[in-house]
């Protein structure tokens, strides 16, 4: 009887075990940074908690059989030796299966704090598609002050070049702490300020079209697939040239995915110089993460992509050169100005396979 109660407990335990699994791997799955702002095994993590109380369990089990095991078979013998063995030996190793897990619980894994490393890998690493960067954007320097980081950042992993004489002490010091200097973003009070109040317009102001269905309705058009990294873009060409730069009411371009959660969900708006010219526009200072593409095919079918020229553009309209254009991601997950949105590189679930008015048209039927 005592046997059958045990194995039962260590099959609930690892029940428990494998739901917490189960449950973190669909954590992680839906938020690709997540692995960034844990430790290794948090208890503060439901799933995590699950994972330790499930395993705990199938221990405690597992103990309590051996125990009784070695009780009825007189384990070590009958005399005083005997039963100090069975009184010492399974609380040791409780002691050290509980000290692991405590261990496990308060150590940080050295992957999960690669934020830095991440963008200097990000601006070394080419994108599925070509685009230049304005002056003075550096991206990975421009999200750490824009998210309230401290420190800079060492875009190229190299430390800074020297800017002048150095005694043996300054010489000293700068070769003990290479690793912390970087290239810093100089960056007002007021910009910040300005670059905050921006980003909560915009996401105030484009809550209205969550349902892309009401995107569509005001006159959006699909002119992408559902790209890696940068979603879906729905322009609405009455605001190309209409005299609001960077509006967030009249915002150029809305972004929407499906490779969130396997619906068509808003993730942010996209806004564009008014003209086409070799600088960049500058709202922020260095926060400012202006791009553009050039030599773009876009198709039926609401696809894009990129040709050496006009030529290799059969049945689509080629663009030669893009004006500059910036994301705002209006979800939480990656940098509010960055190129990419993190969490959709590719994502949980997959892209859409056919553009959204056809798709929604489809489910009407």
């Amino acid at each position: 009887m005592k046997y059958r109660l045990l194995w039962g407990g260590a099959v609930a335990g690892l029940a428990i075990h494998l739901l917490g699994l189960g449950w973190d791997v669909y954590r992680h799955s839906s938020d690709s940074t997540l692995a960034q702002r844990e430790d290794v095994l948090s208890l503060g993590n439901p799933s995590h908690l699950m994972i330790v109380v499930g395993m705990a369990i199938v221990a405690v089990s597992l103990l309590g059989m051996a125990a009784t095991w070695m009780n009825e078979r007189n384990f070590g013998g009958t005399g005083l030796p005997g039963t100090a063995v069975r009184g010492i030996s399974l609380p040791v190793i409780s002691i050290v299966a509980a000290g692991s897990v405590w261990l496990a619980s308060t150590a940080e894994d050295g992957s999960h704090d690669h934020g830095e490393m991440a963008h200097e890998h990000a601006l070394g690493t080419p994108d599925d598609h070509e685009h230049s960067t304005g002056p003075g954007t550096q991206e990975a320097p421009v999200f750490a002050a824009l998210l309230g980081k401290a420190g800079s950042f060492a875009t190229d992993g190299h430390p800074p070049p020297s800017t002048g004489a150095s005694s043996d002490a300054d010489d000293a010091m700068s070769e003990a702490n290479k690793h912390t200097h970087g290239v810093e973003v100089q960056v007002t009070a007021e910009q910040l300020v300005a670059a905050g109040q921006f980003a909560s317009e915009v996401k105030l102001k484009t809550a209205k079209y969550a349902d892309v269905r009401d995107a569509l309705a005001a006159g959006y058009l699909q002119v992408t697939q559902d790209l890696p990294c940068i979603a879906a873009h729905f322009v609405r060409l009455d605001y190309r040239t209409d005299g609001h730069e960077m509006d967030p009411e009249r915002p150029e371009v809305l972004l929407y995915t499906k490779r969130l959660d396997g619906n068509w969900r808003l993730v942010g708006a996209m806004f564009m110089a008014e003209t086409v010219s070799e600088t960049p526009p500058s709202y922020f200072g260095a926060l400012d993460v202006w791009h553009r593409h050039d030599n773009l095919c876009f198709l039926p079918g609401a696809r894009v992509k990129t040709v050496a020229s006009a030529a290799e553009c059969v049945g689509g309209s080629f663009s030669a050169r893009g004006a500059y254009q910036m994301h705002v991601w209006t979800e939480p997950g990656g940098g509010v100005f960055a190129h990419d949105y993190a969490p959709i590189s590719p994502g949980a679930f997959p892209a859409a396979t056919q553009p959204a008015a056809t798709e929604l048209r489809v489910h009407a039927r």
